[in-house]
């Protein structure tokens, strides 16, 4: 029991450490940049079929489908 309440208490303080959380939002704003950059060289491509899966993807990752659970919390 000692051990949990240690373990909840750590994870509680690395949770809220503000390095931390400039270093998540970093690495997302990074794998959005990506990400971008990637979908980009689909539409530029010549082939036709890299541009459909390309404009597709971009769909996705500009109007992100919702979950059930977002449905149920609104």
């Amino acid at each position: 029991m000692k051990f949990v309440m240690i373990l909840v208490l750590m994870l509680a303080g690395c949770a809220s450490n503000p390095d931390l959380e400039k270093s998540i939002s970093r690495d997302r704003t990074m794998n959005d940049m990506a990400k971008t950059a990637l979908i980009n060289e689909m539409l530029n491509s010549p082939d036709p079929a890299v541009r459909l899966e390309g404009s597709r993807i971009a769909k996705e990752f500009i109007v992100p489908q919702r979950s059930f659970l977002d449905i149920l919390v609104k």
